[in-house]
């Protein structure tokens, strides 16, 4: 987390330590949750190595909003901001570690130390930014081109996430994403 922050602001060691002793370490096993949907989201979580995946129930279809990967921040944005209660489940898809920071705890943090509040300035655009492209590749973009920029931009998701969940964030059957990436093999 340390070289993470280290990209965005500069704090001192001491800085750093007290930022570090607002988190706790929290160690998942494969498939274990982080957050439970219709309740209120007060934590935020740093990806120190793993993958996280965030989906939603709807009409009971499992439907993967994102999926978080290492030295990122995880959370129910929308919960985590508006105090409403949240729609997404947080469920590790590998044995996961991250840090665990209460919202309270970090805002206060952000109080005492002005500059780490850059984080959540980072963080916020970074998660509006993604939301963009992802809309914009949905309203702009056929199935294979979709499917073909998820293996550009995270070829390591089609090694450690099953293909189900990867259907379902790409917006299609699990049959259809077979039968794109068969396609693609034959070219």
């Amino acid at each position: 987390m340390k070289s993470f922050l280290k990209k965005y602001i500069e704090f001192s060691d001491d800085e750093y330590k007290m930022f570090i002793s607002k988190a706790r370490l929290k160690h998942l096993k494969k498939n274990e949750r982080l957050l439970f949907a219709n309740r209120k989201v007060e934590k935020l979580f740093f990806i120190k190595s793993g993958i996280v995946r965030g989906y939603q129930i709807i009409d009971g279809e499992d439907i993967t909003h994102h999926f978080f990967l290492e030295d990122w921040f995880a959370t129910d944005y929308e919960s985590f901001l508006t105090k409403k209660k949240g729609e997404l489940y947080l469920e590790a898809i590998t044995d996961t570690t991250v840090y665990e920071f209460n919202k309270n705890t970090l805002f206060s943090f952000f109080e005492d130390v002005p500059k780490f509040e850059k984080v959540r300035t980072i963080q916020a655009e970074y998660a509006y930014l993604q939301m963009v492209e992802r809309l914009r590749g949905f309203q702009t973009k056929e199935l294979k081109e979709r499917y073909l920029d998820l293996v550009c931009k995270n070829s390591e998701l089609f090694n450690l996430v099953p293909q189900k969940h990867i259907a379902s964030y790409l917006g299609v059957a699990p049959q259809s994403l077979s039968r794109i990436k068969e396609a693609i093999k034959h070219i």
